[in-house]
């Protein structure tokens, strides 16, 4: 802060400054461009290093109030708005002079500053599952679904009653003729027991999650002649039922060979396919199956 003594001395400095008739408006030097700053009484009070912080701040405020209201060269500020703001002032000023030393003490230029970026890349590996289209497998799926080359990869899983080959009432095997080809697989139940089941099966290879459709031929005659509930043959995939016969399928001879179809989704890699054939309440049953086939839905 300024101290009352020090305000004193340099208000009669500026009042001899200024004392002398239009003080106010001095003449432009001869060789000094017309657009450089005048140094007259009050812009060298705004830049004297005791008063410069102030002057800043006034002008910075001056020039804002002007601009947004439009103020006109005759408006003046009093020695008192100045003195207010610790700058020396024995005169009023027009806003012409105001503006001028303002506008000197505001034209210094800041000094720049860099502003450095820094870009940051992160790569991030997002894991994802194989879709069905980009998996294949081996074809047929179904290996030998015609019996033209015996039996394997086909498998008996089970048996009941136990086959005992010192009889001949339980007949499993190729056979031939096939549904339009030389060979089919041939179950026959002799025994007319009270229950009979043959479970013959493969495993396959499938794309987890892909659909696939099922078709076969099939026979089966029993004999009674006559259509019966106590006769069936049936497709599963992982024990789950595909396709199977009706009650009317099971009629005496001649063979009649019919389709059978279905469809099924891949739960995994690989699956079970079996077929059970199934005799109760003491009917002779022959079946015949050919043509097996499993391929994409």
């Amino acid at each position: 802060m300024i101290l009352p003594s020090t305000l004193i001395a340099i208000s009669a400095l500026l009042h001899q400054a200024v004392a002398a008739p239009n003080a106010g408006n001095l003449e432009k030097r001869e060789g000094i461009a017309t657009s450089a700053c005048n140094r007259d009484n009050l812009f060298r009070s705004f830049i004297d290093p005791r008063y410069s912080a102030s002057a800043s701040s006034f002008c910075s405020t001056y020039i804002r109030s002007t601009v947004s209201t439009a103020a006109t060269a005759t408006a003046t500020v009093s020695k008192r708005a100045l003195a207010e703001r610790d700058l020396p002032a024995t005169t009023e000023y027009p806003s012409s002079r105001l503006s001028s030393a303002c506008s000197c003490i505001l034209t210094a230029k800041p000094t720049p500053t860099t502003v450095y970026t820094t870009t940051k890349t992160t790569t991030k590996t997002v894991a994802t599952s194989s879709s069905t289209s980009s998996c294949s497998v081996p074809t047929p799926i179904v290996k030998n679904g015609g019996f033209e080359s015996g039996q394997a990869p086909w498998t008996v899983t089970n048996v009941n009653p136990p086959y005992d080959p010192n009889y001949d009432y339980e007949f499993f095997n190729v056979t031939s003729p096939g549904y339009n080809s030389a060979h089919a697989y041939t179950v026959t139940d002799n025994l007319a027991s009270s229950y009979f089941e043959l479970d013959l099966a493969q495993t396959l290879t499938l794309c987890p999650g892909a659909k696939y459709n099922f078709a076969a031929r099939f026979y089966m005659t029993d004999s009674k002649n006559i259509p019966t509930k106590e006769t069936y043959l049936t497709f599963y995939v992982d024990d789950v039922r595909v396709a199977g016969s009706v009650f009317a399928d099971g009629v005496g001879p001649p063979i009649v060979w019919k389709p059978l179809s279905g469809s099924f989704t891949a739960k995994g890699s690989s699956a079970v396919l079996k077929v059970a054939f199934v005799a109760t309440n003491y009917v002779v049953v022959t079946w015949g199956i050919d043509d097996v086939v499993v391929t994409p839905a």
